[in-house]
C-alpha cells in the first residue's frame, strides 16, 4: 500500500471495510499484535536456559509487536482505525 493510499476497501454495497496494514518488518498483514513492553523469554537448548528477547533495537521500546515476526509496531495502535501502512512504519 502506497504512502497515500487508503487502508479502506469499497464494498459491493458502497459500504467501505479496512484492510489490515502490513508490517514494517516481514511485509505481512498485521492480523495479530501483542502488547510486549518488556520483551519475552525464549527456550535455549545450547544454553539449556530461557533467553530474554526483545522486539525494541532501542531503549526507549515500543510495546506493540507483531506475531507472526515479532518485529517492533513503533508507531501502531490496534484501536487507531485511521492508520495506513506508512503510519505503520512511521514513515514521513
Amino acid at each position: 500500500m502506497g504512502r497515500h493510499e487508503s487502508p479502506w476497501l469499497p464494498t459491493e454495497t458502497g459500504d467501505a471495510i479496512m484492510s489490515a496494514p502490513n508490517c514494517p518488518n516481514c511485509g505481512k498483514p498485521i492480523t495479530r499484535v501483542v502488547d510486549v513492553p518488556y520483551g519475552w523469554w525464549d527456550w535455549d537448548d545450547a544454553a539449556s536456559a530461557f533467553k530474554m528477547k526483545t522486539a525494541a533495537n532501542r531503549v526507549d521500546v515500543a510495546p506493540w509487536v507483531h506475531v507472526d515476526c515479532m518485529g517492533e509496531l513503533r508507531h501502531f495502535h490496534p484501536q487507531n482505525t485511521n492508520q495506513t501502512s506508512s503510519a505503520v512504519a512511521g514513515a514521513a
